[in-house]
């Protein structure tokens, strides 16, 4: 042709140019007409006596394209370059490939024949093909495939309702074989690296009386695809109630096997996956888009179905190295589908799939392995392990055994059903169907031996905690009653302490000035004594009413409150009445060194063995009321005076402490003072159980203070003492509200 064209160029003149068109054209008219039959290729008779399937191998024709690239016209002028396919073997996976069959209707009725190159029963084939049909007039037409570009995608593109006997509305490439007619068929191949065919022999069958077959193939694979879509639904369904681990992995086991079975080219094509999704003729890595999806499935479900195996038997605990075999299993054929799917490689066909396949049967013996021990272990549910595993080992056997071109099940008898049976991806199909039922029982048995444990185990509970009532009942009936006795001799000890306090709170209180000693000496006087508790170690002193004479005043505040401070201040009552018992003539600072002495004498602080550290502080006043003055001596507790014209003096106080463990030294003995006042001259003596009590005010939490004392003073300086200590009272109150009372609280006013 290309020397045509050289030709053509040569003529100038338009009628030179006619001519050699008119010329070429009938040549190559001829040629169209007598290229079909121009290979010595003897033609496929097919007759009463041809089966459903056949094929010719011994008399296919082929033709290796080089380039790749070579058209159907192409093909047609070099068919005398084809060879006898024995010619050309092994075939390159990397090669396109052309073959030539004639075929010759002996039946005397038309037949529509159906061209499979996709697969055959072990397995995938030729990953890409076209087929065209040229008959004796020369007539050539592309048959219908995934790699046609007028097949339909998708099944809704077939209108079911238009009644027409048109092979061109097939998704396979089907053709119409006339009576006594005599075809050439030719096939454009391609192989794959991965999947390579293993010869040029396409299956054909007759078309008619392959559908009758192809129900009985199309009832198992609903069937398979009903039972295992139910065991899904069912599986996850359940998950909503339990959540474990293990029905996760088996859920998910299922769904990936479902997505596997509906995937597989099951006799004739993946019918049921059709029914779903499109069938693009594009590619994913290096694979049609159809083998890769069934590829990944399939690997995801041999993945998962592992992980299930090892969630439901455990083997990271009991089996480890088992463990980490699989993990290495997992890896190894994740590697082997990146390879494989994504990359054209140069590894060998037996290279590439027997590791896989030895691997993956020790796997499965290892399964049953650990299966066997587990229930020996005592894992009672672990035999369905062992029943399933036992059960799919020999499919998963004969499957990759039909993989390789061996099929056992040859030998039995030929039936629509061992027809069936010899396909790989049936026997998968099977595998995969069985061990989805098996594992849901199991899956059921497991659930089941759950809930009986863990009944058992609420009614040990249950037992356990009514036993362990009954024996808290009993403990605490019988720590009741011993509470009941402890708590009576409580009460009664509460009672007599409580009795023996409220008497020493009578007594303290007797020991208080009585009145016979306030009257008649002051103008006006009034006392606050609060004790925190019932009694305290506050307590303030008069002097006897028959002295003739100045008069004594003091106050003192004891160390500690309640019993402690009590008797401390009994000790301190009793030394001002022994220091002041025939007269008043000792002055307050030499007294408050007696009233030291005595308290340390008293308890027994002079001696190095004391055991007491403990002491007062006090103020003593001698008030001579004809002479206006008063002589006042202080040990830490000060003395207020607030003039007729409502000054506030505050006189200074010594900062010691009498009693104690350490002696007085010379510069902290108490000094004496000497104060002149006026009438109306209000006096306020107060001990820190005042000044040092917390309150709030306005929010801030601090102590009462001296400036809010001497602040009240002034503004109510010219009433009498006891308004004033009313007033006091009331404002002290309000300013402590809800906090707790830190101290003994004593005050004294007095005018005189």
């Amino acid at each position: 042709m290309i020397a045509m064209k050289q030709c053509r160029n040569n003529f100038n003149s338009v009628s030179e140019r006619c001519a050699f068109l008119l010329m070429e054209s009938f040549i190559f008219a001829i040629a169209v007409f007598w290229s079909p039959f121009a290979v010595a290729q003897t033609p496929l008779e097919v007759g009463p006596n041809t089966t459903i399937f056949f094929s010719d191998p011994l008399n296919t024709l082929v033709w290796e394209d080089k380039t790749g690239h070579a058209t159907l016209d192409d093909v047609k002028v070099r068919l005398s370059e084809f060879k006898s396919a024995e010619n050309l073997t092994p075939i390159q996976p990397k090669s396109v490939y052309w073959t030539a069959q004639r075929l010759r209707n002996s039946l005397g009725e038309d037949r529509e024949i159906v061209v499979n190159a996709a697969i055959n029963r072990e397995g995938l084939h030729w990953l890409r093909y076209q087929h065209f049909v040229i008959d004796a007039s020369g007539q050539a037409r592309e048959l219908n495939g995934p790699f046609s570009a007028r097949v339909p995608l998708h099944m809704n593109d077939i209108d079911p309702s238009v009644f027409a006997m048109d092979t061109t509305l097939s998704r396979n490439p089907v053709f119409s074989l006339r009576k006594n007619e005599e075809v050439l068929l030719l096939s454009r191949l391609i192989s794959n690296s991965t999947f390579p065919a293993t010869n040029f022999n396409l299956q054909l069958y007759d078309r008619a009386a392959y559908l009758e077959l192809r129900k009985f193939g199309l009832y198992i694979e609903g069937l398979f695809a009903g039972i295992i879509l139910a065991l899904v639904l069912s599986s996850w369904s359940s998950l909503f109630f339990k959540r474990d681990i293990v029905s996760i992995i088996y859920s998910t086991w299922l769904f990936f096997g479902f997505l596997q079975i509906i995937t597989m080219p099951i006799q004739d094509g993946q019918r049921l996956f059709e029914l779903v999704f499109d069938q693009q003729p594009g590619t994913i890595g290096v694979m049609p888009s159809h083998v890769f999806w069934m590829g990944l499935a399939s690997y995801l479900q041999l993945v998962m179905y592992f992980a299930f195996g090892r969630a439901f038997l455990g083997t990271q605990r009991y089996f480890p190295r088992f463990h980490f075999f699989s993990n290495v299993f997992i890896a190894f054929e994740g590697l082997r589908f990146v390879i494989g799917y994504f990359f054209e490689h140069e590894i060998s066909p037996a290279l590439f799939r027997w590791p896989s396949h030895v691997f993956f049967i020790c796997m499965l013996t290892a399964t049953i392995y650990c299966a066997a021990m587990r229930f020996k272990q005592g894992l009672r549910t672990a035999k369905f392990s062992v029943v399933f595993s036992t059960s799919v080992l020999p499919l998963w056997l004969l499957s990759l055994m039909s993989m390789e071109g061996v099929h056992p099940l040859q030998a039995l008898p030929t039936s629509s059903l061992t027809l069936l049976l010899s396909d790989t991806y049936v026997l998968q199909a099977i595998a995969i169907l069985l061990g989805a039922l098996v594992s849901h029982f199991s899956i059921h048995a497991r659930t089941r031996s759950i809930e009986k444990k863990l009944s058992n185990s609420l009614v040990a509970q249950r037992e356990a905690a009514e036993n362990q009532t009954k024996l808290l009942e009993a403990t605490v009936e019988e720590r009741t009653r011993e509470l009941q006795t402890q708590h009576k001799a409580l009460n009664a000890a509460h009672k007599e302490v409580l009795d023996s306090v409220n008497y020493a709170s009578r007594l303290q209180r007797g020991q208080l000035p009585r009145a016979i000693r306030i009257d008649k000496r002051f103008e006006s006087f009034a006392a606050i004594w609060e004790p925190r508790d019932t009694i305290g170690g506050d307590l303030w002193w008069i002097s006897s009413s028959t002295q003739q004479g100045p008069f004594v005043l003091a106050v003192a505040d004891c160390t500690g409150h309640g019993v402690p401070g009590a008797m401390l201040s009994l000790l301190v009552s009793n030394s001002l009445e022994r220091i002041y018992a025939q007269d008043t003539s000792e002055n307050p600072a030499q007294a408050l060194l007696s009233l030291d002495h005595y308290v340390r004498h008293g308890l027994n602080q002079d001696r190095p063995d004391s055991e007491s550290n403990d002491g007062c502080d006090a103020v003593i006043l001698r008030i001579d009321p004809p002479s206006r003055r008063i002589e006042f001596a202080s040990a830490k507790i000060g003395l207020i005076q607030v003039t007729s014209q409502g000054e506030c003096i505050r006189h200074s106080v010594q900062r010691c402490s009498l009693g104690y463990v350490e002696t007085l030294q010379e510069a902290q003995r108490p000094q004496l003072q000497t104060i002149s006042y006026s009438p109306q001259d209000l006096f306020v003596i107060v001990t820190d159980g005042l000044i040092d009590q917390i309150g709030s005010h306005n929010g801030k939490r601090s102590a009462y203070g001296h400036r809010r004392l001497e602040a009240l003073l002034k503004k109510h300086h010219a009433m009498d003492a006891s308004q004033i200590v009313q007033s006091l009272k009331d404002d002290f109150a309000q300013w402590q509200g809800k906090e707790p009372r830190r101290d003994d609280v004593t005050a004294l006013i007095f005018k005189l």
